[in-house]
């Protein structure tokens, strides 16, 4: 799935990975609102799939409804409209996966990670709960936007664990925030300026736990096109024994992008 107007180029997809027969990952993005979103669900049976679906298509669906929607209050001081719009969106969601897990036994207990994000060709609005993550590749460098909200991310912040036993731990998969898992979710937004040529990422733990950030900036500094980014990415999960789904969004600003006194205001005062 490719896509490409004005500044940004976007392009996504998904794969079951090697191990796994279901796949609970999902993604959509809208080229014309520049919003981008992965998830990676959780649960029993088909759940996990449905919380992860639940989440995009209702992000998706308040972001077409109501792209200039003022939030009611509960959400977070000191964000753009557009961060404020973001959050909200994640939260509502979260709302419909907790409800439909109380309602429906089989549904019961299901969750979902997601990160979303708003792009143009001058800032960047990032959302997200769980260990799903967006990255930002700029002139060589690959930098993580977004702190995982799991168990041994935790410790390696309290300096209880090193990153690299993180990576060994069989603790992994323990998320301390999903979407659906309580009434009401923690949803960490950030804004960032963004520069011509910058690459952002977003993709779930299928690509974290098989490929190091070191390989993927290689990936990104030899590939000229999102969909290159992508297709190489899921390949060499699959390579490393694609033990879980993967998925993937790459959105590249091009060369050309806007800049300018007007690119410039856009960068200091998002949408």
């Amino acid at each position: 799935m490719t896509g490409e107007r004005g500044a940004v180029a976007i392009a996504g997809a998904t794969d079951p990975g090697c191990v796994r027969a279901n796949n609970e990952d999902t993604f959509v993005y809208d080229q014309d609102l520049g919003l981008l979103i992965v998830a990676d669900g959780m649960g029993g049976h088909n759940s996990g799939e449905v919380a992860a679906e639940l989440a995009t298509k209702t992000i998706l669906d308040f972001a077409r409804q109501g792209a200039k929607l003022q939030p009611p209050g509960g959400v977070s001081a000191g964000l753009s409209p557009r961060g404020r719009r973001l959050e909200f969106f994640v939260k509502h969601a979260n709302n419909l996966i907790y409800e439909k897990g109380r309602q429906f036994p089989k549904d019961a207990g299901m969750g979902t990670t997601v990160v979303a994000a708003y792009i143009d060709a001058n800032s960047l609005t990032v959302a997200h709960v769980g260990d799903s993550r967006l990255y930002l590749w700029r002139r060589g460098d690959l930098t993580a936007l977004t702190q995982d909200h799991s168990l041994v991310a935790e410790q390696v912040r309290r300096g209880q664990i090193t990153a690299e036993d993180a990576a060994r731990s069989s603790l992994q998969n323990i998320l301390t925030r999903a979407l659906g898992a309580e009434a009401d979710v923690q949803v960490d937004v950030s804004e960032h300026a963004l520069l011509p040529g910058d690459l952002v990422l977003l993709a779930t733990d299928g690509l974290s736990k098989m490929v190091p950030d070191s390989e993927v900036a290689r990936v990104v500094a030899a590939a000229a096109e999102p969909k290159a980014v992508v297709d190489t990415l899921i390949a060499k999960a699959r390579a490393a024994g694609g033990v879980d789904n993967v998925t993937i969004v790459a959105a590249r600003v091009s060369e050309n992008g806007a800049g300018g006194v007007k690119g410039l205001v856009s960068r200091l005062f998002p949408r």
